[in-house]
């Protein structure tokens, strides 16, 4: 029954959210591990639109921030909307990157189900998101101060001075631009090496073999580097990955508050940040939000019941946005 009620909500993200025209150039890239039911409702929309539609496979990640296959690169950069209906996202990639360099504009729909069509996130009010979104991201632009605690330990301090926050409210209608719906968060990248304190138990890490996390994780910060993440194989397991990818891999990358009232943060991995009043950290490349690193990965840690601070005022208590 799903499948048959997928249409207004491919419709609504080809129209609304990316406003394609007749003749444009789009390209749907998924993976083996996507449900084909959302890419033949999204190859629909598309065509229904106008758009001169080509689409690709390509093998699926299992995490963020890693780039896709050369031949999808020339292929997104060679287009005028790309929507990336993939595993994990690919918007924190040089491949991207430079695909916005080039004029197009990109939806991520990174780890849809299909409920996801018709239920949660993407069926918000993104006129009260954008409100919402756009205070915080002119507070947090203007502070040069971030901290955030969480009932289970978590006690973050980092520089955010001369650092813009973005307001992500599920648009993307002009030359550049790009969104990841379900949309709704204020994103910056902290001033590198400012990181300082400790991170206890986030509730989901976007990574395949981490996802909802269930194990005690306590990561230390210093200097702006993930120095150590200990408690539990959950734990020694992410430790590796950074490992692995080297010292640029444990740049913490990212702080960002999530503005969607409609996201259901326990339900799925990919609306878990971007839900009301939960906070993430990320670590790894920050190039595509204001930072000067560039890694060949980005993977988020969402946090409930955040207590969040701009300088001196608090804009979030306990998980509820303040402001």
């Amino acid at each position: 029954m799903i499948k048959y009620n997928m249409a207004p909500t491919a419709r609504r993200l080809v129209e609304q959210v990316l406003a394609v025209k007749p003749g444009e150039r789009a390209i749907l890239v998924t993976d083996p591990d996507r449900p084909a039911s959302i890419t033949e409702a999204l190859a629909h929309a598309l065509s229904g639109a106008g758009a001169k539609l080509a689409i690709m496979h390509m093998p699926p990640h299992q995490m963020g921030g890693v780039d896709p296959l050369p031949q999808v690169g020339a292929a997104m950069a060679a287009s005028d909307v790309v929507v990336l209906q993939t595993s994990f996202a690919t918007v924190h990639t040089d491949t991207a990157r430079a695909a916005l360099k080039k004029g197009a504009r990109i939806l991520d729909m990174w780890g849809w189900r299909e409920d996801m069509m018709v239920a949660g996130g993407a069926l918000a009010d993104y006129d009260e998101v954008a409100r919402t979104t756009r205070k915080l991201s002119d507070i947090l632009t203007r502070a040069k101060r971030g901290r955030f605690t969480t009932p289970e330990g978590s006690d973050m301090r980092f520089s955010l001075e001369g650092r813009t926050c973005f307001p992500l409210v599920g648009v993307a209608r002009n030359p550049g631009e790009f969104t990841a719906v379900p949309d709704g968060e204020a994103a910056m990248s902290p001033v590198e090496g400012s990181a300082e304190g400790v991170m206890v138990n986030p509730f989901s890490i976007e990574r395949k073999d981490l996802g909802f996390v269930k194990e005690p994780i306590r990561l230390e910060v210093r200097g702006g580097k993930v120095a150590s993440i200990t408690g539990s194989p959950a734990a020694e397991r992410f430790w590796r990955l950074l490992e692995e990818y080297g010292e640029l891999a444990k740049n913490v990358a990212e702080f960002a508050i999530g503005t969607n009232p409609a996201c259901r943060a326990r339900e799925t991995m990919r609306e878990a940040k971007k839900a009301w009043g939960t906070c993430h950290m990320a670590v790894g490349d920050s190039g595509s939000i204001g930072g000067k690193v560039v890694a060949p990965l980005h993977v988020d840690m969402i946090f409930d019941r955040p207590t969040v601070w701009a300088d001196d005022q608090v804009i979030v208590k306990d998980g509820k946005i303040t402001v």
